[in-house]
């Protein structure tokens, strides 16, 4: 399976975290993907369903997943092609507006948002595209027809929580409050409308992400550094399987899996912000 990261174009940085283009499908697979934010699949031929703890649920050609508070799994047919996006906060807003908790761990027909007509649109102009490159220009162009304004409330609150994920060494949630200038429960309610999870699990996921990308940079080596932040190994463990998908050390011996492949090749494409990154 070959699996190609772009970084968004300047004009979206802020609302997506990184492109992806998935092809040469040449098997039936399943792969474990790691916990992350919202993501955007169209699918340009073949067949895949997604899994999130429970039964398998068949994708619809243009699938928007929620944000996800667990690894889970993508199955893909022979022949099966892709090409995805990742939200960022401000993106989920722009683009669908509603509540992130509505719709954790689930997935969408984007039908539902953007009707029949725009989407048959969008994947005429994919499969007409020549390149990698150039689907990855028809799906931005289509994305920025779509964007909507957000207040300075909501643009400000958004920034505040994505700086804590990226530069809170331990991820306090104390920290998190008193930036905010909230309460507790305050925390609670934006924490779930804007990443879909409670401030507590969203620690914990982002933890278990950065992790994975030491472990990612480092391989083995990095487990030390990777265990600063846990209780003990057996918290990292704990943790990283549910959000990663895997436990730290066959992360790192095996290479192949699609986790890993995120996190190596959005860095190789050049992915600096680490929510772009991670997420």
């Amino acid at each position: 399976m070959r699996l190609d990261y772009y970084i968004p174009s300047l004009k979206l940085q802020h609302r997506l975290t990184a492109h992806a283009i998935v092809a040469e499908v040449i098997a039936p697979t399943l792969e474990i993907l790691p916990a992350m934010l919202p993501n955007l699949h169209i699918r340009l031929a073949g067949a895949s369903s997604y899994a999130f703890g429970g039964p398998v649920m068949p994708a619809p050609r243009v699938t928007l997943l929620g944000p996800t508070s667990a690894a889970y799994g993508m199955h893909l047919a022979p022949g099966t092609e892709i090409v995805t996006t990742g939200l960022l906060p401000q993106g989920w807003l722009t683009f669908v507006g509603a509540p992130a908790a509505q719709f954790s761990d689930r997935i969408i027909d984007a039908t539902s948002i953007w009707g029949d007509c725009k989407i048959d649109q969008l994947c005429d102009r994919l499969m007409c595209a020549a390149s990698d490159t150039a689907r990855v220009a028809v799906l931005e162009s289509f994305l920025l027809q779509e964007t909507r304004d957000l207040s300075d409330v909501t643009l400000a609150r958004t920034a505040t929580i994505d700086q804590w994920l990226e530069r809170s060494a331990a991820l306090s949630l104390d920290l998190l409050r008193a930036e905010l200038g909230v309460s507790n429960r305050q925390a609670g309610r934006l924490t779930l409308d804007l990443y879909g999870v409670s401030p507590k699990t969203l620690a914990m996921k982002y933890r278990a992400l950065r992790a994975a990308a030491i472990m990612t940079a480092h391989g083995e080596a990095g487990l030390e550094r990777a265990l600063e932040p846990f209780a003990d190994q057996s918290h990292l463990i704990r943790d990283f399987r549910r959000f990663v998908g895997w436990t730290p050390t066959a992360f790192a011996r095996d290479r192949r899996n699609i986790a890993y492949a995120t996190l190596e090749g959005r860095s190789r494409a050049g992915a600096v912000r680490p929510l772009s990154l991670l997420s």
